[in-house]
């Protein structure tokens, strides 16, 4: 096979772009039309200059044309006669509100089997027009900049990388190749539908701009390219900012507050895409507005999804649907519970307590309270009741335990599952925040092993 003088700037692309990720196998994402077809060809030239190089293609079947069985058989014949690999993958698409948008996640996910290794890389067919649709798109729907900077021309996929070599070339120069090297291709008839966006764009948006200015896609996309690269230095400069910030699912608003408005906003998103939350601008403003800046004493609760947001104490507080389970589960079941010397119990939050008689210096650690001498009955467990009052050991007098929580910093969410240990009438502890005694009056200890923070 033997490709004209013309293809050789496409071939560079991808020769460099695939050296430079160090991959040397190549799954292609391939439809049968004009874009997919072209970079099968220019491909198969690779593999065959490049020694040691595996390629095989992939048809996703989404079964939504009565074509598409027709089409897989035309790509399994175009990649026999070029002696690769071919498998289909079918996938099932489910409803018809946002068809393209469902579409290319169920091809995405169909493929990510395929990319096993780090030096493998599936590659898809965009070029610089799909570019200048998808900033026409972003634009409509008032994106930011991570949404201008478009389709990136390479991002980790699975275990290796997604690459799309030809971003960098017009939908016109894909055709005259095509043409040059009577490459065989199908036409689906779905991309003369102008109820889809995209299909909008490329039959009567698209062909007056580049009558107009016929470098625009190009030229778009080098704009984009640097949006692309704005994004990136935003991102690089806002990790450190945000690790200071962060402690697991907390976010210190006091500090948040320190930078300027754009620059929280910035830092908010950041945190919320860490759990899958990517929230518009608009939801954002009122994040800021009901969350951050709200008064010291509010306490505001936010759903987003399947996350929720509470703010206590300057810390914002997030809660995944798993978390929102586990308290749920804890309220139901955190019934006053016995403890006798020597046994083991395991609460619901999977801490495990033991009460022991005496315990060396050296097993003594912050994961063991100290009881008060006296106790001749068994130990009770018991959550809620802060209008009881408890005197920690260091204290000067009793306060009511809601103050202590408090003065303690804990969340009301929270404290329902703290538990509080009961001798007799007395509280002698607040597991995970205070003891009546101290460890030299001691004269024997609850342990506590496996603690999972709430």
């Amino acid at each position: 096979m033997l490709l004209p003088a013309t293809a050789q700037p496409m071939l560079d692309s991808i020769t460099q772009k695939l050296s430079a990720l160090g991959c040397h196998q190549v799954v292609l994402a391939l439809s049968g039309g004009l874009d997919s077809m072209v970079l099968l060809y220019l491909l198969k030239q690779w593999q065959m200059q490049q020694a040691g190089r595996e390629l095989k293609a992939v048809y996703v079947h989404h079964g939504l044309s009565p074509n598409a069985s027709a089409w897989a058989d035309f790509c399994a014949a175009q990649c026999a006669l070029l002696q690769l690999p071919f498998l289909v993958e079918n996938v099932s698409i489910q409803g018809r509100e946002n068809l393209e948008a469902k579409a290319r996640s169920a091809r995405y996910q169909a493929l990510q089997s395929y990319v096993s290794t780090s030096d493998t890389a599936l590659c898809t067919a965009h070029h610089a027009d799909d570019q200048l649709e998808t900033l026409l798109l972003a634009l409509k729907r008032g994106s930011g900049v991570a949404g201008l900077a478009g389709i990136a021309t390479q991002q980790p996929f699975a275990a290796g990388w997604l690459l799309r070599p030809l971003l960098d070339f017009s939908r016109d120069e894909l055709r005259a190749l095509a043409e040059a090297a009577a490459v065989p291709f199908i036409q689906d008839e779905s991309n003369q539908n102008p109820a889809f966006d995209r299909n909008f764009l490329r039959l009567h948006v698209l062909p007056a701009l580049t009558s107009r200015f016929p470098a625009i896609a190009k030229t778009s996309s080098r704009s984009m390219q640097l949006l692309g690269e704005v994004q990136q230095a935003n991102d690089y400069l806002l990790q450190p900012l945000l690790a200071r910030l962060q402690q697991k699912q907390q976010l210190d608003l006091a500090g948040l507050q320190q930078h300027p408005l754009p620059v929280q906003q910035l830092l908010l998103r950041a945190f919320l895409q860490q759990f899958g939350v990517n929230p518009s601008s608009s939801v954002l403003a009122e994040l800021i507005h009901n969350l951050v800046a709200a008064k010291a004493d509010a306490k505001p609760l936010i759903r987003l999804g399947d996350i929720e947001l509470r703010r206590y104490q300057q810390q914002l507080y997030l809660f995944t649907a798993a978390d929102l389970a586990m308290m749920q589960l804890q309220q139901k079941h955190n019934a006053a519970v016995w403890l006798q010397p020597g046994q083991q119990l395991k609460l619901q939050d999977g801490r495990i307590l033991c009460w022991q008689e005496n315990i060396g210096a050296a097993q003594q650690s912050s994961a063991c309270w100290p009881l008060p001498v006296g106790i001749t009955e068994p130990l009770r467990l018991e959550f809620g009741g802060f209008s009881r009052k408890f005197k920690p050991a260091g204290a000067s007098m009793h306060k009511p335990l809601k103050q202590w929580l408090q003065l303690w910093q804990v969340p009301p969410w929270q404290r329902g599952a703290v538990p509080l240990v009961i001798a007799g009438q007395q509280i002698v502890g607040v597991l995970g925040y205070a003891s009546s005694c101290t460890a030299a009056e001691a004269k024997s200890w609850l342990l506590q092993a496996a603690a999972v923070k709430l």
